[in-house]
């Protein structure tokens, strides 16, 4: 919800689990997608969320939800962002690991949401496939906990920006310059061939699960009003 002053982003997360309560909510084309995965865990958690907090914020049965795709890129309702039919003005975004699922949901604004296990941060090519070289100097003097912690959030920062326009990984993350671990989360240069978003604002979000870090980014000029809700699962 917008108001005079900020974008209202109401973020929730779960903990992944084989819950069958969370697989009844899902229709045929979600279950058959779950079924394809590797881990249908992860996917199955996270689309239950999304359907419980949209049912939950329009006042209507989660299962009952219809989504469509369309991607940013290529125009083609196969892949590509979600939306929901038959609610205007109302975005989401949904992102999960193996262990955490976190959703985001605005209205009136586009929205991305990015988490990140630190675990996953741990790589020695980091840098150079995360970060421009304009960026690595925010990571100086930063090792082991605090630089994984670094690097999950900054790396969450770049996805979320990528999840709101709706490019993904379509643009490269190093392409995409945000603000240092340490300073306010912030799009400080976009240097992709994609247009450039007109307005985007970001913010970190506070998980309960502290192995992971996340942010979300909407497109909007405004700042971001980050309402984070009771764990679910």
């Amino acid at each position: 919800m917008i108001g005079s002053m900020s974008v209202r982003v109401i973020v929730r997360e779960a903990v992944v689990s084989d819950s069958p309560a969370d697989l009844a909510l899902l229709d045929d084309g979600e279950r058959a997608r779950a079924e394809r995965k590797r881990q249908a865990a992860p996917f199955v958690t996270g689309h239950a969320l999304v359907r419980r907090v949209l049912g939950e914020l329009l006042e209507r049965d989660p299962a009952s939800l219809v989504f469509e795709r369309r991607c940013t890129t290529c125009d083609s309702a196969k892949h590509g962002k979600p939306s929901l039919v038959e609610a205007p003005g109302w975005h989401f975004s949904l992102s999960y690991t193996p262990d955490v699922a976190v959703v985001a949901v605005a209205q009136g604004a586009g929205v991305g949401v990015d988490v990140e296990d630190l675990t996953d941060a741990d790589f020695e090519g980091f840098a150079g496939a995360t970060l421009s070289r304009d960026e690595t100097p925010g990571f100086g003097g930063l090792a082991g906990h605090d630089l994984l912690v670094a690097r999950a959030q900054v790396w969450a920062r770049k996805e979320a920006v990528l999840k709101a326009t709706g490019h993904g990984l379509v643009v490269d993350p190093s392409e995409v310059l945000v603000s240092g671990p340490l300073e306010v989360p912030a799009l400080i240069d976009w240097r992709a061939d994609a247009p450039r978003p007109a307005a985007i604002s970001i913010a970190d979000v506070a998980l309960a699960a502290g192995d992971h870090r996340a942010a979300v980014a909407a497109l909007t000029a405004q700042s971001l009003d980050v309402v984070v809700g009771p764990s679910a699962g």
